[in-house]
């Protein structure tokens, strides 16, 4: 299953909170399955001007991404997990 997760800052972070927030974004990107298991990251995009990241996995469920969303939200982020399917399936359902 294929997740869209948009990654928002929740409101001005300290800088102890940004630094634990960035080392912990290297070492998602370094080893993704430490953090999602059995999950693969697809892509990941920051957006310019305004803390936010958008990020696509395939994951086997989503409480498989519980763990991260966690350690995420006591960094100071609230993510939307948004379940997508790639055109050509969606395509398919259509008729």
């Amino acid at each position: 299953m294929e997740v869209l997760l948009v990654h928002k800052v929740v409101g001005a972070l300290p800088p102890e909170m940004m630094k634990t927030g960035a080392e912990m974004g290297k070492k998602l990107l370094a080893k993704p399955k430490d953090f999602v298991p059995g999950g693969k990251l697809i892509s990941s995009y920051s957006a310019r001007g305004i803390y936010m990241l958008v990020c696509v996995w395939d994951v086997p469920n989503v409480d498989s991404l519980m763990p991260v969303m966690e350690q995420m939200k006591m960094v100071g982020w609230n993510t939307d997990i948004i379940p997508v399917e790639k055109t050509e399936v969606w395509l398919s359902k259509l008729g």
